[in-house]
């Protein structure tokens, strides 16, 4: 979809729909309707409205003598949240698409009283549109399957009094909303693609195209690479596939020479049958998903560098397959990581803390000033916070804190779990220095972050597991079936604050 922001004025804007938010409360209701038939030159009647009043989650399609009206409710004004925002203008853009209708006008909400501020409710706006065109529509075939998600632009426009005061503000909002936006449907794109399109070989070939767009580089360890650097699990992981593992760098260098970065991990897992702890055959095709902490990375790197944050940003994806085979790794094998700890299998399906160890390792070369992996990594995360939120745990509790607060401010949530020292006994190994899995069902997200800490270095950590919010199994709001692109908005986030901080 393509968005831009008119400046010079509505009368420029010809559209085949155009779109407003409106509140509940009844006055204000009243002057936001006597506002779209004066700048639409229109009129609208009790019987347009019907039963709409502005309450959350209502919408209504007018028909007007010169045009298409779509409405969408945010309910009273006191309780009017950014998340809100989003999801009212994504309802109001899939009404656009059953329509098939494919250029709309979008009014940014004319209310200066917001405490986020004008540019945070245009930023809203344009993420609220971008994730709610949001098809993964690659391999249809037929036309009409092809078109059935695409608006193909969105021009946003605001009332004249408030583009006199805060122009610049609306259009950067605008921009960085799309940025994010578009970043976060990237992200979203690598994780539904299939795993016989997507493995780790031709997954670096994607990413290595991608950067060539962007101010980033991308740097591929291969086979042999791996080998020389000592990442065992990594190398045992990948044993059972026909396709060779990689491990990808990606640097972003927008803060000063020498300053150092923060790095951000993303499990890469392309196919995870469970290996010889084979998953059961239900909802294994859900399995291609088991990258989508590694896609998060990636979006983070198109959002980060075309928003041109002022700081320096390592990206570390390690990438397998993990499949049964003759040569896989068994359970009661004993590994060697990147740091020399040796790690006894207690289940095979538990590959994803394995790669990740050997990336925390890895990560402490770069000395960074904090870090954060990402990662599908347990269904226990599931039965503990559901689809609702991610689980976040880590070392640093400032760290925890920061990311908290960007969760809650673009509503890609964490929820902190704890590390306490009594849950680490439950990974002891009678003959390792530690074994990849808990006690029986107890604590299983806790226990495979216990696992992760063992291998971080001497910096700031935090451990997202975003197994129940990356990949869904039905729509909701902006939220599509299947990807979501969790953690991209999240961890952005997270580094616009710490860009404003030290700016």
């Amino acid at each position: 979809m393509k968005i831009t922001f008119e400046r010079s004025g509505f009368d420029k804007i010809k559209a085949d729909a155009y779109l407003f938010l409106c509140y509940e409360d009844k006055k204000l209701f009243d002057d936001q309707i006597k506002h779209i038939q004066k700048i639409l030159k229109t009129k609208i009647t009790e019987l347009n409205l019907e039963d709409f009043k502005g309450k959350t989650g209502q919408a209504a399609l007018i028909y007007t003598n010169k045009c298409r009206i779509i409405l969408s409710g945010l309910g009273k004004k006191e309780n009017v949240t950014l998340e809100k925002i989003r999801v009212g203008v994504s309802r109001i853009l899939k009404k656009a698409i059953s329509l098939k209708i494919k250029k709309v006008a979008v009014e940014i909400l004319n209310d200066e009283s917001l405490k986020e501020g004008i540019s945070e409710v245009a930023r809203a706006e344009a993420i609220g549109c971008i994730l709610g065109n949001y098809h993964f529509t690659k391999y249809y075939t037929t036309k009409d399957k092809k078109d059935q998600s695409s608006i193909r632009q969105a021009v946003f426009f605001a009332d004249k009094q408030l583009m006199e005061k805060h122009a610049r503000e609306l259009e950067k909002g605008v921009r960085s909303g799309s940025i994010i936006g578009n970043a976060t449907n990237y992200a979203r794109d690598l994780g539904n693609e299939p795993s016989n399109v997507l493995y780790p070989e031709s997954y670096c070939n994607i990413l290595v195209e991608k950067s060539k767009e962007g101010n980033y580089t991308t740097e591929v360890l291969d086979l042999e690479d791996i080998k020389k650097l000592g990442m065992g699990a990594v190398l045992e992981v990948a044993k059972g596939s026909e396709h060779e593992p990689r491990f990808m760098i990606m640097r972003y260098n927008g803060g000063e020479e020498g300053e150092k970065p923060y790095v951000v991990i993303g499990k890469g897992v392309t196919f995870d049958s469970g290996g010889i702890s084979l998953k059961p055959p239900a909802g294994m095709a859900m399995m291609k998903l088991d990258m989508c902490g590694s896609a998060a990375v990636a979006g983070i790197f198109e959002a980060v560098s075309k928003l041109g944050l002022k700081l320096n940003l390592v990206g570390l994806i390690p990438m397998v397959e993990n499949m049964p085979d003759g040569n896989s790794l068994k359970p009661g094998d004993v590994i060697t990581a990147y740091n020399g700890k040796t790690i006894e299998i207690d289940n095979t399906d538990a590959e994803g803390r394995l790669i990740l160890a050997d990336a925390l390792s890895y990560a402490a070369e770069f000395n960074p000033k904090s870090v954060i992996d990402m990662a599908t990594l347990t269904g226990a995360v599931i039965v503990a916070l559901g689809n609702v939120t991610s689980a976040v745990m880590g070392n640093n509790q400032e760290l925890i804190d920061k990311l908290s607060v960007a969760g809650n401010e673009t509503y890609d949530r964490v929820w902190q779990l704890p590390l306490f020292e009594e849950y680490d006994k439950l990974i002891d190994s009678d003959i390792a220095d530690v074994k990849n899995g808990g006690t029986g069902r107890q604590a299983g997200t806790i226990t495979a972050g216990m696992f992760l800490q063992r291998f971080i270095g001497d910096y700031p950590w935090a451990h997202i597991d975003i197994a129940g919010t990356a990949m869904r199994d039905s729509k909701q709001d902006f939220l599509p079936k299947y990807a979501t692109g969790a953690g991209v908005r999240l961890v952005t986030q997270y580094l616009i604050n710490e860009e404003t901080l030290t700016s």
